[in-house]
């Protein structure tokens, strides 16, 4: 099927989609009851997300999109050197999860599977099939913003399984940084894939710390915000889809 002159409003219908199954998976396996979500995603499977990871590649598999949503590998292996400080990040998280030990290993299991999955999602969902929606139609600097401020306003929908809506808030602001580096890192690279990895760890080491390292990641999460600002410098005025060819190169 070809919707090469509408992926914005395709975008936007797929991201429907994907919200109330992955909303919904969750309230159906809580089953209403407020969970808080570091218990639940350490005890159980999480299926809504399974599920929509499921749904994107149907539907990124019929509107033939792999491509377009970064699905590849970087065109410039080069430019992975960019992915310096957020490995940096996960490197100290690293070493603050073994310092504080690490949970029995189901609990560990079921956290690396839960996060993986998220990461899938998320990164198909967001820098993926909504970011190449936006940036056709708005060019690459609005579908940064479109993009980061609509993940970062998705997380609240948590507080619809925890109970806790100040918490949900919080976690807003977190995963609105997240968005906006994370998109950047996308654009510079052409691919989801490593994005996938970072947010599969990033997630992970943060389950698996806990609240001790609050502060610290408050402190990551910002200074990568400033970082991916600067990654998208030369970009304020670009109107067209992402185009590795045509790149500020730094």
């Amino acid at each position: 099927m070809n919707t090469s002159r509408k992926p914005w409003p395709t975008s936007l219908g797929i991201f429907a989609v994907w919200l109330i199954v992955v909303v919904g998976g969750g309230l159906l396996q809580v089953k209403g009851q407020p969970t808080q979500l570091e218990e639940l995603v350490k005890s159980q499977l999480i299926y809504g997300v399974l599920t929509a990871i499921v749904f994107l590649s149907v539907v990124i598999t019929y509107f033939d999109w792999w491509d377009k949503v970064g699905w590849k590998g970087p065109n410039d292996l080069h430019d992975l050197r960019l992915l310096w400080l957020p490995a940096l990040f996960l490197f100290i998280m690293l070493v603050i999860v073994l310092f504080t030990g690490l949970p029995p290993i189901r609990i560990l299991l079921i956290v690396i599977i839960n996060t993986l999955m998220v990461g899938i999602s998320e990164e198909l969902m967001f820098r993926g099939v909504l970011f190449h929606g936006a940036s056709s139609s708005f060019g690459i600097w609005r579908a940064v913003w479109i993009t980061a401020i609509v993940f970062g306003s998705v997380h609240t929908l948590n507080s619809l399984i925890t109970g806790d809506f100040n918490a949900s808030v919080f976690q807003a602001f977190f995963a609105g940084m997240f968005g906006v580096w994370a998109v950047a890192l996308r654009v510079r690279l052409d691919t989801v894939i490593p994005l996938i990895i970072i947010h599969w760890l990033w997630d992970c080491l943060a389950f698996l710390t806990g609240s001790s390292a609050g502060l610290v990641l408050l402190l990551f999460s910002f200074i990568l915000f400033l970082y991916g600002i600067w990654l998208l410098r030369g970009f304020r005025s670009t109107v067209a889809p992402v185009d590795h060819a045509d790149r500020v190169r730094g």
